[in-house]
């Protein structure tokens, strides 16, 4: 096995997976709030509200949580990420970096 140091990452490569992996996540969150906030402005009662009907308020909302949430997702995913690479970067001469394992090509898999 090869064993090797990471020492600096790219800050805006790795800030913009982290963001993009983020956004799925958030999307995810998305249609779980959509749901979730959907369904119970969907079952309040008129009469409880004044006579308003509040399923307007559902689909309002759920197309809302849908696009939002995977945007502050995106956005605060970037935010840490690049804060994190550009600590680590600072920190790796320091005290060290992180040493990674790999694989050289053509040989076995040690069985456990």
């Amino acid at each position: 096995m090869d064993e090797r140091t990471i020492q600096s990452i790219p800050v805006m490569p790795f800030a913009l997976m982290y963001g993009c992996i983020s956004a799925v996540i958030g999307f995810l969150l998305g249609i779980f709030y959509a749901l979730i906030f959907g369904a119970m402005f969907a079952s309040v009662p008129s009469s409880t509200t004044g006579g308003f009907n509040l399923g307007w308020l559902s689909l309002f909302v759920g197309v809302g949580a849908v696009i939002v949430v995977p945007i502050i997702s995106f956005v605060s995913g970037l935010i840490i990420a690049a804060i994190t690479a550009l600590l680590y970067n600072f920190l790796a001469p320091r005290i060290g970096g992180v040493k990674v394992r790999f694989k050289e090509e053509g040989s076995p898999t040690p069985q456990s």
